[in-house]
């Protein structure tokens, strides 16, 4: 982050590595504009999930196209003050329910595990290989530390540096605690058969959780969706100067809801993880150049190079 910005600021930075920046950003644009689609598909699953049992294969693209037009519309007309604003809430609400929800399911293993009913879901049935490219396309549910980096507006490098460190550190914790806490009861099942939902063992373990969980859900993704419109704008802005007043947030919404519309929720997962497994081989390549080291470059190029196999080959979970 800071060698591209003083680089860039001082004139020094070299004409290669600079025009790689330019296609990370553009690069970046697009996968933030697919991510704020899937983030609200996602949301408008959870709602339909538990307000229509069984789905809707209307409603879900409709909620997220409607919930895409109103981030827009917030973005028009009140701008990043207004959506951080609207994330800020939105980020504290579903950090209290996510505790609230690991907590509980944590208590739910004690018993499992005193009662000796404690029985782990089995492996899926694929290979090391197969296996190994669904996780490259599952890259969208663990990145976003990206996001700061083109804030450079609100904030300094410092903050911006720390609060992606900090953002690691703390989604890093709630990932890995949630699939400990949750792995056990996905195990449990049913007389019809194993939950394949966190929303369906939330309603079975604790019903009372499950209007909560559906809250949590609707506030994460649209929390993340705003981030991402925020930061492809910000992007879009840099790139060009056609790219100003409400462009850069029509632009990006109508290819948002034509996504929302069109592809379905487990496919996006994918097209979305590969583009930023894009963004991130390009970003690995600029610090390659600017690196230095021989063990630092050998590690950057490294992962260049598996950050382009999941942009070529990864696949869909289903």
């Amino acid at each position: 982050m800071t060698a591209i910005e003083q680089g860039t600021a001082g004139g020094t930075l070299n004409a290669t590595t600079a025009r790689l920046d330019r296609l990370g950003d553009a690069v970046i644009v697009i996968a933030y504009i697919i991510s704020v689609a899937l983030y609200l598909r996602i949301m408008a699953q959870y709602m339909v999930g538990f307000f229509i049992p069984g789905g809707s294969p209307i409603w879900e693209p409709v909620i997220a196209c409607a919930s895409v037009a109103l981030i827009i519309a917030i973005g028009i007309f009140r701008g990043f003050t207004g959506l951080d604003r609207l994330d800020r809430i939105s980020l504290a609400a579903v950090l209290v329910l996510t505790t609230v929800l690991g907590a509980v399911l944590l208590i739910h293993d004690g018993t499992l595990v005193t009662s000796s009913t404690l029985r782990l879901p089995p492996p899926p049935p694929v290979g090391t290989l197969d296996a190994l490219l669904i996780l490259g396309g599952l890259v969208i549910t663990v990145q976003g530390f990206e996001t700061v980096r083109f804030l450079g507006d609100e904030y300094d490098a410092v903050t911006r540096v720390r609060a992606s460190r900090v953002a690691q550190l703390v989604a890093t914790s709630i990932y890995i605690g949630f699939v400990l806490v949750a792995t056990p009861v996905m195990g449990l099942g049913t007389a019809a058969g194993p939950d394949s939902t966190l929303l369906n063992i939330t309603a079975r373990i604790a019903p009372w959780l499950a209007l909560p969980l559906v809250i949590s859900a609707v506030l994460s993704q649209f929390s993340a969706a705003i981030a991402d419109t925020a930061a492809a704008r910000g992007n879009l802005t840099g790139l060009s100067s056609w790219f100003s007043g409400p462009r850069p947030y029509l632009i990006s919404g109508a290819a948002a809801i034509a996504i929302a519309a069109t592809i379905p929720t487990l496919v996006l997962v994918t097209i979305a993880s590969r583009a930023f497994a894009a963004y991130y081989a390009v970003e690995a390549v600029i610090a390659f150049r600017t690196t230095s080291g021989v063990l630092r470059k050998c590690g950057f190029a490294l992962l260049a190079v598996l950050l382009l196999a999941i942009t070529l080959f990864a696949q869909p979970a289903s």
